[in-house]
């Protein structure tokens, strides 16, 4: 499953706003939301993410990471550049994204497809 860490603040019902794990803050309005409580991932859980390193050109730069009881397995690294101009649809391990809009410094995107599980 595609996990991304993040705050989240519901100031009404119709304005959210997120503060990512790098203290960027993105809000929006105009929505109809509500707050649902889910269970969090454990410390000694296995977790996979796709980190955006920005934008040149048409291509955009992500890497993968693999945690193990927060801690990043260093043989399950990789860095991956995807040409949008071939596609806009991207995946890797399972995860398929489709990307909205990319900048060098943002990306929106629609989860398609989360990871697969993976065997650990």
């Amino acid at each position: 499953m595609l996990r991304l860490k993040f705050h989240v603040q519901l100031f009404t019902d119709s304005k959210l706003c997120i503060v990512t794990i790098f203290n960027v803050k993105s809000c929006t309005e105009g929505g109809n939301f509500r707050r649902v409580k889910k269970p969090s991932l454990t410390e000694d859980s296995f977790q996979q993410t796709l980190l955006y390193s920005g934008k040149v050109g048409n291509k955009i730069n992500i890497g993968y990471r693999e945690f193990s009881s927060s801690i990043a397995r260093p043989a399950f690294n990789n860095n991956v550049e995807y040409d949008l101009s071939e596609s806009k649809t991207i995946g890797y391990k399972g995860a398929e994204l489709e990307i909205l809009d990319a900048t060098n410094q943002i990306i929106k995107y629609k989860v398609i497809r989360n990871f697969n599980k993976a065997a650990y």
